[in-house]
């Protein structure tokens, strides 16, 4: 007897509130759906103005009977260091190399967190000797780095130096005297 009155409540408060809830719509979420769009990074501001104040200097890379001039930008504080190409764009990754000058050889791994395209980036002894290159992907968690200390590193677009014929154990990075 009392399910049945439930049921008649029930089916009574679904006739009324039907139109306006159809009416409605289905209702809607307040929460951010990762899958459609993910939240944005609140450190991104800080990433992208490190990216864009980032100075261009011109390179070479002796490969071979080669010499390949490269204009990079000058990741040369540690702020920009730490930047990268977080929250870069695929178009500027494409369009841009960074170079990583430590001052010394160091040991260290480079990250693909707020990176949206894979990169290639090549380690260089404090005489310029490219020992290796990596492909990075995206990635919140994998960290990437060489076997042994480096001075330098060079991020680049995904196949970027083999493109060029730049390989480890046969290049050199050139830098022009400081001044």
């Amino acid at each position: 007897m009392i399910r049945s009155r439930v049921a008649v409540l029930a089916a009574l408060l679904l006739v009324l509130a039907g139109p306006a809830a159809i009416a409605q719509g289905p209702a809607k979420s307040s929460a951010p759906n990762p899958a459609r769009n993910p939240a944005p990074n609140p450190e991104c501001p800080r990433w992208r103005e490190a990216f864009t104040g980032m100075p261009i200097r011109m390179v070479s890379v002796q490969a071979g009977s080669r010499r390949i001039a490269l204009r990079v930008k000058a990741a040369d504080t540690g702020e920009r260091q730490a930047g990268g190409f977080q929250c870069a764009t695929p178009e500027e990754i494409k369009r841009h190399l960074i170079l990583f000058d430590f001052g010394r050889e160091i040991v260290t791994q480079f990250h693909m967190q707020n990176v949206p395209a894979a990169l290639d980036i090549a380690f260089v002894k404090e005489d310029g000797r490219i020992f290796a290159i990596l492909k990075m992907d995206p990635s919140p968690t994998e960290l990437y780095g060489p076997l042994g200390p480096f001075r330098y590193a060079v991020e680049a677009h995904a196949g970027f130096f083999a493109s060029q014929g730049i390989r480890q154990g046969e290049a050199r990075l050139v830098l022009p005297p400081a001044r």
